[in-house]
Order: structure tokens, then sequence, then C-alpha cells
């Protein structure tokens, strides 16, 4: 006994669990997401400024009969901003990450199909520019990219909620 007090040899102690600001690995799927949202609401916002242009675009890869084309034009750039947005917060991100890797995989499809069938075209994936078979070639590069990174954030959230953790 030192002064009147045990020594703290053979105490417990003890730890007390502090709630996890950010997921496992630190800040890894909140950049992640971060990144995908700012890709697929610039994406959005940019072919809202010409939606003419973009139905010229996606009746390029000649898919889709003429009458779904206005339709698809119309309603794939806001659809692509509220999926970015959907990333940002924790509680929506799983369902962002989701939309955001089947939107990537009907993009990929749809170059895929394009690059295979020798169509040289300018997806309008951001804006216009000159059809070129080596930028559709890093698009389709690119789509792989977002599809990877949206199964990334989807399973690490899915994991953090199956282990209790607030996403």
């Amino acid at each position: 006994m030192v002064e009147g007090r045990a020594p703290d040899i053979h105490r417990e102690r003890t730890m007390t669990a502090r709630p996890a600001l950010v997921s496992p690995g630190g800040y890894t799927v909140p950049a992640v997401s971060l990144v995908l949202a700012a890709v697929f609401v610039c994406a959005g916002a940019e072919k809202m400024r010409d939606m003419l242009q973009f139905a010229d675009n996606i009746a390029a890869f000649r898919i889709l009969p003429a009458a779904l084309i206005n339709l698809l034009a119309l309603a794939l750039p806001p659809y692509e901003i509220a999926c970015g947005v959907l990333l940002l917060w924790p509680t929506t991100r799983r369902l962002g990450a989701l939309a955001i890797a089947l939107l990537s995989m009907m993009f990929f499809a749809a170059l895929s199909s394009a690059l295979l069938r020798g169509l040289t075209l300018d997806c309008g994936c951001f804006g216009s520019s000159a059809p070129s078979r080596p930028m559709m070639w890093l698009e389709l590069a690119f789509n792989v990219v977002f599809i990877l990174g949206a199964l990334f954030v989807y399973l690490r959230q899915w994991r953090l909620v199956q282990q209790g953790r607030p996403a």
C-alpha cells in the first residue's frame, strides 16, 4: 500500500465504447461516396444543360426505340443527381450506392454494345465532345471504377448495419 491506497497492478480496467463517427477503415467509405456523388451530380447537371444534345447522344447508341429516347433524356439527369445526393448521408448511402452501381452497369452495357457493333460515338456522359473510340474505352473503364466504388460503399454500409452499428 502506498499512502493508504492499493497498487493498481491487479485492478481490472474496462474500456467504454465510444460511438463510431466513421466506418471501420477510417474515412474511406465517406471519401469514395463523396467522389461518386460529385461525379454523378456533375454528370447529371452537365446533361441537363443541353438535353436535346443528350437525346441525340442516346439515339446514336441505336438501342432504344425512338419513342423512349426523349423520355430517357429527360429522366436520366435528375436521376443521376438524386443518386449522387443519396450518397452524401449515411442513412441513404446504401441506396445511393446500389442505384449508382446499377446505373453504371447499364452505362457499361450500352458502351460495350456500341463498341462491339463498331460504333464511334459521344456517349454524352459529361457533356458533349467529339465522337472518339479511345474516349469510349476510357469511359468504359470509368464505369468499371464507378461500379467497383459503388459496390464497395454498398457492402461496407451493409456490413455496418449487420453489425448493429449506425450506418
